[in-house]
């Protein structure tokens, strides 16, 4: 079967056998769509190779990526089905399968479990998951549009922590596909001066769209001049920081308003933020970053169909387009980039 690998350095289209059911508990589905993440974009640029080599990985050994899918069951495991699943149900998926016997996990935190094993492999045409990490949908859904779920899932734990107050005013850096995801269930919260602070014009005319009050290109204004004039000199009281730009870190705590949330959600690698704490202690600024959402699924689940996720589907490749697709993704100008397997 088809499937996209990372080669280290490279990427380039396979063939790999087709996963089979091996024990109790399992389903196995055929992938609709696969769409890629921020963070497939660090593995093709070499930033995980470290971590692939711990793994045991050689350069040029390919290693199937992607974590955001969406697809149909065609066959359950024999044996307990506590999900009630069966041939044809249309599903979606989180990656991590936690072990449910930890600390963190009978502690009601499965993000931090100590035995998580994951399965960042969707982009091929058929996988093989524990029923622990399977969703059902509605039988109509768009499976397209179901593929951003994982993305919501966490994006919606990110709202969670940040705390957002009907009336507050918020702040959106970096208008990618979880960006622009934050930037409606902001306002969905209650957000006020909503404004999405973004270097891409086609991506600041998709907020205005999806409701930001205000767009600020960081480019050609100044961050802090112009946030300053929107909240009337007394900055924003949540700051969420998507692009993943270490440039970007400093001017999201700068934003900030006294009191306020600043919440780091992408991933900066190695970068170190410096923190003046007699400033961060006199404004009461709280930082908060953001990991993994096992648990957020079912509301994810139940509450996708209410976000306008027309954006995200306008971009879909068939997996021998891989290169244009990850070249599209890298250009900065879609929401999502997704591959079409069925």
């Amino acid at each position: 079967m088809k499937a996209i690998a990372y080669t280290m350095p490279g990427i380039k289209l396979i063939d790999i056998p087709e996963p089979q059911i091996t024990s109790e508990g399992q389903v196995k589905v055929k992938v609709h769509y696969a769409s890629i993440c921020g963070s497939d974009i660090h593995t093709v640029k070499g930033e995980a190779d470290g971590h692939f080599q711990e793994l045991g990985f050689k350069p040029g050994q390919p290693i199937v990526i992607g974590h955001e899918a969406s697809g149909e069951i065609v066959e359950v495991a024999e044996g307990e089905n506590a999900k009630g699943f069966k041939v044809g149900d249309k599903v979606t998926f989180y990656y991590n399968q936690h072990c449910g016997s930890c600390y963190f996990c009978r502690n009601g935190q499965e993000n931090f479990c100590l035995n998580m094993k994951t399965q960042d492999s969707a982009m091929t045409e058929y996988l093989v998951l524990d029923q622990q990490q399977v969703f059902k949908l509605k039988d109509d859904v768009d499976l397209a549009k179901a593929c951003i779920i994982e993305p919501i899932s966490v994006v919606l734990h990110g709202i969670d922590l940040a705390k957002i107050r009907p009336g507050d005013k918020v702040a959106i850096s970096g208008g990618g596909g979880v960006g622009l995801l934050f930037l409606q269930m902001a306002r969905l919260s209650g957000a006020t001066k909503l404004t999405m602070i973004e270097p891409v014009a086609e991506k600041r005319e998709m907020a205005m769209r999806l409701g930001a009050d205000y767009t600020i290109d960081p480019m050609s204004e100044d961050t802090i001049a112009r946030a300053a004039e929107i909240t009337e000199n007394l900055g924003y009281d949540v700051v969420i920081e998507t692009s993943g730009s270490r440039h970007a870190v400093l001017p999201a705590y700068k934003i900030a308003s006294r009191g306020a949330m600043v919440e780091l959600f992408a991933i900066y690698g190695d970068y170190k933020f410096e923190v003046d704490l007699l400033d961060m202690w006199e404004r009461e600024i709280t930082l908060q970053t953001v990991f993994q959402s096992p648990y957020m699924f079912p509301r994810s689940v139940a509450f996708f169909d209410k976000l306008d996720l027309d954006d995200y589907v306008k971009a879909i490749f068939e997996p021998e387009q891989f290169q244009e697709a990850f070249d599209t993704m890298m250009s900065g100008k879609a929401a999502k980039v997704m591959f079409k397997f069925a």
